[in-house]
């Protein structure tokens, strides 16, 4: 066995995988049991996707999760079946406390998928997916499913030239703006300390394209820490983009557009890795972003931001 294969005991019915490798498509391809026979749609703006085949307590949980945003709706742009199988994990899970392990692999307009007790597929542009449930407790049923949805509310969105950004967002006098980083740059803190705007997420911030042009920023559920205000549903134009740093004094300050770009792109979750074999997915985000205002925002723990965002004519 290569050192790169990772397979789990018969004992522990690990199902075997490459390191980073979904299963394949045949693994799918299997005839399984339905989880149950409940539905439930996701709407995030124009986006609507339907998981089919939950039983009751997980379509519950649905419900409960995805609150204003998950209904009964007939019609998506996403249909996913969910069923069970046997194997307990698709991922070994870690001894130690880590962020979730998730792999993806692209294979055209078609992505595999895997978590530690799921895996799935998806294609965006025929408007079917799947999802396996595994036996495994490592992480509840419903974290499970919502790292599968993240997952595929990103790649709808960048198959219809928008984006799911790492990223906090507000809205503020009927203007969206968008503030992205890596992990510790302060997204979270940015949402805390702010009292003059709406806070829409403090970690994922789904954009989907305008009519006429740009982007609007819609309404979701995937917030991180932050729990001020109630979930806002809708969507708003984007005013700017800004990648944040913590400085002594809040500042917006110009930068070349392409180093901006470059940081932006790579706060693109679930996505940017596929842009290799994907780059008619890299131009579509290069276009969405064209007319969208891009700087760097230093910020101190209080909302004077908003100040140095007003004084940038913002």
């Amino acid at each position: 066995m290569s050192g790169n294969e990772r397979f789990g005991t018969k004992a522990n019915r690990f199902y075997p995988v490459r390191h980073g490798d979904p299963p394949e498509m045949a693994f799918f391809e299997k005839a399984r049991p339905r989880a149950g026979e409940q539905r439930v749609a996701i709407t995030l703006g124009p986006l609507t996707i339907a998981l089919q085949g939950l039983d009751a307590p997980l379509a519950a949980s649905v419900r409960a999760r995805y609150g204003p945003y998950a209904s009964d709706a007939a019609g998506a742009d996403l249909s996913v079946d969910v069923t069970r199988d046997t194997a307990a994990y698709f991922i070994e899970p870690p001894q130690e406390p880590e962020f979730n392990a998730v792999w993806i692999a692209c294979d055209g307009s078609r992505i595999r998928y895997a978590g530690y007790a799921l895996a799935g597929w998806l294609d965006p542009q025929r408007g079917q997916g799947a999802v396996v449930l595994g036996t495994g407790t490592h992480e509840p049923e419903i974290q499970a499913l919502e790292n599968y949805v993240r997952c595929a509310v990103a790649w709808c969105a960048a198959e219809r030239g928008g984006a799911l950004v790492h990223g906090a967002a507000a809205v503020r006098n009927g203007k969206a703006y968008l503030f992205f980083g890596e992990s510790g740059a302060g997204k979270s803190t940015l949402a805390e300390v702010n009292r003059r705007a709406v806070i829409v997420s403090d970690d994922l911030s789904l954009l989907l394209p305008r009519e006429g042009g740009g982007l609007d920023l819609v309404g979701s559920p995937f917030r991180g820490t932050y729990e001020g205000g109630a979930p806002v549903l809708g969507r708003f134009p984007l005013a700017a983009a800004f990648r944040i740093v913590k400085a002594p004094e809040a500042e917006v300050t110009p930068a070349p557009r392409a180093v901006v770009f470059g940081q932006l792109v790579g706060n693109l979750t679930f996505v940017a890795e596929a842009f290799g074999p994907r780059p008619d997915l890299f131009a579509s985000v290069e276009r969405a972003f064209t007319s969208v205002p891009l700087f760097h925002l230093a910020f101190r723990k209080d909302d004077s931001y908003w100040d140095a965002i007003d004084a940038a004519g913002l």
